[in-house]
């Protein structure tokens, strides 16, 4: 009786909240530490593209290399971060991967009540083009999609911005959405781990952040689609 009891009392199990990316043919990633922007100097930009690495390998249709393998290659190509089309093309062919995700830090409190300011932005081999670009320009450049069939080589092939404040009552919802298939159920804090661990907080804003990426690039992905048809 006291077993069964135990196993009622335990919580029901849910999946987690799933990506998809919006390709044919899964693809390979690189993301490339951020910068930082914040104004705070503890953020380790290191490991918060761990983090949108690690999302990525858990949205379907995408893979993406080790952060340190992309560390290495700009090291080789004698690259501090990346600011130009050019760059990013050069770190895709010395990967091998078909899109490099860029970003910048712009707000950073990792104590209660955290706050976690992140802009991002995805290369593609398609878009990269040898122009030299303002990267602090891209981060708060519009999201408005190019007219159909047009190009713009100062844009990067999507993007997304947010800043996270656990203080406001959205960004506590989508917390606790993002939690609810991602916490042990039996744990002292259970999902609202998410609100007290900046490691946990950084995953939760990453994978907000990739899912309006992937939003914007399947929107471009059905423009260019449309457009090519129309030919």
């Amino acid at each position: 009786v006291c077993a069964l009891g135990a196993c009622q009392s335990k919580s029901k199990l849910q999946p987690p909240l799933e990506l998809t990316a919006p390709y044919p043919q899964p693809k390979l990633l690189a993301v490339v530490p951020l910068t930082n922007e914040s104004g705070s100097s503890n953020v380790r930009t290191d490991q918060i593209a761990d983090a949108f690495t690690e999302q990525a390998e858990q949205t379907q249709n995408l893979h993406a290399v080790p952060v340190n393998r992309v560390i290495i290659a700009m090291r080789r190509l004698g690259l501090t971060s990346v600011t130009s089309p050019a760059e990013a093309l050069s770190m895709m062919n010395a990967l091998g991967v078909d899109g490099l995700l860029v970003g910048t830090v712009t707000a950073y409190d990792p104590y209660p009540p955290m706050k976690l300011g992140i802009a991002i932005q995805l290369f593609t081999r398609e878009q990269s083009h040898q122009q030299n670009v303002d990267p602090v320009k891209l981060t708060r450049a519009s999201t408005e999609l190019p007219a159909p069939g047009a190009m713009n080589p100062a844009q990067p092939a999507a993007q997304a911005s947010g800043v996270f404040d656990n203080t406001n009552h959205q960004t506590l919802m989508w917390v606790g959405e993002y939690a609810g298939g991602r916490h042990v159920p039996q744990s002292a804090f259970g999902p609202d781990a998410y609100l007290v661990s900046m490691d946990l907080y950084t995953q939760f804003v990453a994978y907000r952040l990739m899912s309006d990426l992937l939003t914007a690039e399947q929107m471009r992905l059905t423009s260019a689609a449309q457009a090519s048809a129309s030919r």
